[in-house]
């Protein structure tokens, strides 16, 4: 089984895959391997589709392992977080100025919103949705503030102890940080291995392929950890494996060194 990440991994400065990763995909599949979208955007426009193409009927990770949700029409696991963290983050972006998005398993709501919110939008393929929580169609599983990268230690320092904070960033949208807050516990790692028994396969029989701190837990609990070469410092450490970056097609790389394992 093969875990991929979307931001810096499977997509780079083009905002979508490329024709070789593509072709890589298609060869994986046609070997039989299980291909896991392990991502923190949601599953919709796009990203969803994404899923499909690595495996139309199979389980993926959305929202950072808040939802765990089936192309084959099995019901969605979810995580939703708690409303008194919904409060404090929806009253620290009122008084710190900072985006924050709002996220249920398929949609989501720009609660403060900016040009940053807009790109992003545009960059998910997306509508930009503004609202509130009581906006929100379904139960919330994640919050995103999305921030200049120079203010990640402070989001961190108004949000510790509020729930599960990764950060990760985007060839597409450089300079900026997305941090996704979660419940506590809830991250990729905790989502693998949640499919991993659920599909009878063996942790370290598991490769994750990423870029970001959010993949960090992922890298931690599987067999064949993979850092692309745009990778933060801190996931190139953690990882047994380090490919080219994602705009010279470094997954294709990774997912070559599976077929050998």
């Amino acid at each position: 089984m093969v875990c991929i990440d979307v931001d810096g991994t499977l997509v780079g400065s083009s905002g979508s895959p490329s024709e070789g990763v593509l072709a890589t995909i298609a060869e994986s599949i046609s070997k039989g391997q299980k291909l896991v979208l392990s991502t923190a955007r949601g599953a919709m426009g796009p990203t969803y589709e994404y899923a499909k193409t690595l495996n139309p009927h199979g389980w993926h990770i959305f929202h950072a392992g808040a939802a765990l949700v089936s192309t084959g029409g099995q019901a969605t696991r979810e995580y939703p977080i708690p409303s008194d963290v919904i409060e404090v983050c929806t009253r620290v972006a009122m008084e710190r100025d900072w985006a924050l998005e709002l996220y249920w398993k398929s949609n989501y709501r720009a609660f403060r919103h900016s040009d940053f919110t807009r790109l992003h939008a545009e960059m998910l393929g997306i509508d930009l949705q503004v609202g509130g929580p009581t906006d929100v169609e379904g139960n919330i599983v994640r919050l995103q503030f999305v921030v200049p990268e120079a203010s990640l230690p402070d989001v961190r320092e108004a949000l510790d102890g509020t729930g599960t904070l990764r950060s990760a960033t985007s060839p597409a949208m450089p300079g900026v940080c997305f941090v996704s807050i979660t419940q506590i516990g809830v991250t990729k790692g905790k989502a693998i291995t949640e499919i991993s028994s659920e599909l009878g396969i063996q942790l370290s029989d598991v490769m994750m392929v990423g870029d970001g701190h959010n993949d960090l837990d992922a890298l931690r609990v599987v067999g064949h950890g993979v850092a692309m070469g745009n990778a933060e410092p801190e996931v190139i450490e953690e990882a047994r494996y380090v490919v080219d970056m994602v705009d010279n097609d470094g997954l294709s790389e990774a997912l070559e060194i599976s077929w050998n394992l």
